[in-house]
């Protein structure tokens, strides 16, 4: 593949679609509309309509509601529009509404100021985004997170848009990142047409195996009586070690696992001399947790869950390794999910670990998996209904591990007839080096906007063999860049003399 002279089609076509003809509200008219815009009947504004200008954001109406008394949400609608509507998803088990978080993930601003109108929400209830206590004994709040929320909140949003414009959009999209990565694959399964195309990102689409399998796993390794059995401050040495062994093995020493497969490291070498301990070494029993980590096998050589790939260690003392008063978010989330089936099936909670057989004991016999997992392979609706799905995630990330994305693409090939029948509609990217949903940096180019690339799919027909991902500084100015392939494609170096390059690469 010629990066030269896809990468010039890809720029024109994004640009393109980023510059599509915009409908512009008279200024004079602008703030008047806003101000008259009526909610449909089963909403109600729980603030006065706002027709916002200045600052970072270019002008719009501002509209915070909620729906049926339960779905909190902000909608934005730019003075200079262009046609197009997007749905973000919300991260965790939900619970906050957060119109103004940065970024890409589960994000408006960054589309607002594309000139879309965009809408946020909080998943149909209020809560800790690692708490399920808002679901015990209330199916309607749990069918509203698992699904329900998308056709409601996209009918509201996409009936407001229509009253402040005169006209309806001419595309409609998603974009979210973990659990919205779970919305947008639940929205290509059992609503395919509700969307144009969407971007489903570091994807928990099945919680049953991620929070529940791995998170439970996890959680035995991580955590001993209550307290962290790995500690935070022995990340860096785990990372240098994984590093060590890791890096070199796809060809290149650039502080990128860009082929994580290939390596399975090893830290007895880490294991501190007789019965001493040290922020040096790790302990026998530390040695042992890691190895089970990585490895997700129990002492007896039996493999429980998929794990963590090289790579993930620039992330998990966030993610995994917490402190005694402050556990990780990954623990205090998988918690919530054996909660909730723990409620179900016997209406009570139950945070603590299990055994692995237990658990898929409680798995097996529940609805959840049903009701909240988005693992259908059948994705011919979508086929049928003309929508692009493009999945990304992330080769570095320690919650949501890769390798069941990687499972579910595959199921997904075999069921439409092969890679090449369903990469006419879905299209799976694995990012080197990016871990969960750009909520740390990584060490690896991993800025690239998800909307971007899907809507470019969609309108332009430029169906993404790959896109261009890019790594800042803290000026925000490109320090490299990489092209990141169509699964099952790797980005090779082929020219070793300018590895910073982006032509220097082939997607093999």
């Amino acid at each position: 593949m010629n990066l030269k002279l896809s990468l010039a089609a890809l720029v024109a076509g994004l640009a393109a679609s980023t510059v599509a003809t915009a409908l512009p509200v008279n200024p004079a008219d602008a703030a008047a509309r806003c101000h008259a815009i009526e909610a449909p009947g089963n909403t109600h504004l729980v603030e006065p309509e706002q027709w916002q200008t200045g600052g970072a954001l270019p002008p719009h109406c501002q509209l915070r509601g909620q729906i049926n008394k339960r779905t909190r949400f902000e909608l934005r609608l730019p003075q200079n529009w262009n046609g197009r509507f997007v749905m973000a998803g919300c991260g965790g088990f939900c619970g906050s509404l957060l119109p103004d978080k940065p970024g890409y993930s589960n994000s408006i601003n960054a589309a607002l100021k594309k000139g879309y109108a965009a809408i946020s929400h909080d998943g149909g209830h209020q809560g800790q985004s690692w708490e399920t206590h808002w679901a015990y004994n209330d199916p309607e709040a749990l069918e509203l997170y698992a699904h329900k929320v998308l056709p409601v909140v996209s009918d509201v949003g996409l009936s407001l848009t229509t009253a402040f414009y005169g006209e309806a959009p001419h595309h409609r999209y998603f974009s979210g990142c973990s659990n919205g990565g779970r919305l947008g694959m639940m929205a290509a399964q059992r609503y395919p047409e509700l969307f144009d195309g969407i971007a489903a990102g570091g994807a928990i689409f099945s919680l049953s195996e991620i929070a529940g399998k791995w998170g439970n796993w996890m959680t035995r390794q991580t955590m001993h009586q209550g307290k962290p059995a790995l500690s935070r401050q022995k990340n860096a040495l785990l990372k240098q070690s994984v590093i060590e062994q890791c890096d070199q093995l796809d060809g290149q020493l650039d502080g990128i696992i860009s082929a994580p497969k290939q390596c399975r490291p090893d830290f007895s070498a880490l294991q501190c001399q007789s019965n001493t301990t040290g922020k040096d070494c790790f302990s026998q029993d530390e040695v042992m947790r890691l190895q089970r980590l990585y490895s997700g096998k129990r002492d007896d050589g039996t493999r429980v869950t998929e794990t963590l790939e090289p790579g993930a260690e620039h992330y998990t003392d966030i993610w995994l390794f917490g402190e005694d008063n402050k556990p990780a978010w990954g623990l205090s989330a998988s918690a919530g999910y054996r909660n909730l089936l723990s409620q179900e099936l016997f209406q009570r909670e139950h945070p603590a670990p299990l055994d692995a057989q237990t658990l898929q004991q409680w798995v097996s016999t529940s609805r959840l998996p049903a009701l909240l997992d988005a693992d259908n392979p059948d994705l011919s609706g979508l086929r049928n209904a003309g929508g692009k799905l493009f999945i990304y995630h992330g080769w570095a990330d320690p919650l949501i591990i890769p390798q069941p994305m990687l499972d579910y693409y595959q199921r997904a090939a075999a069921h439409s007839g092969g890679v090449t029948k369903l990469a006419d509609h879905a299209r799976l990217f694995m990012v080197p080096g990016w871990g969960h949903c750009w909520e740390r940096p990584a060490d690896a180019p991993d800025q690239f906007d998800p909307l971007e690339i899907v809507a470019n799919w969609v309108e332009n027909g430029a169906a993404p063999d790959h896109f261009i991902a890019s790594q800042l500084d803290s000026n925000g100015e490109i320090l490299r860049q990489r092209p990141v392939c169509a699964y099952p494609q790797q980005a090779r170096l082929v020219d070793k003399d300018q590895p910073e390059k982006v032509a220097s690469y082939q997607c093999q």
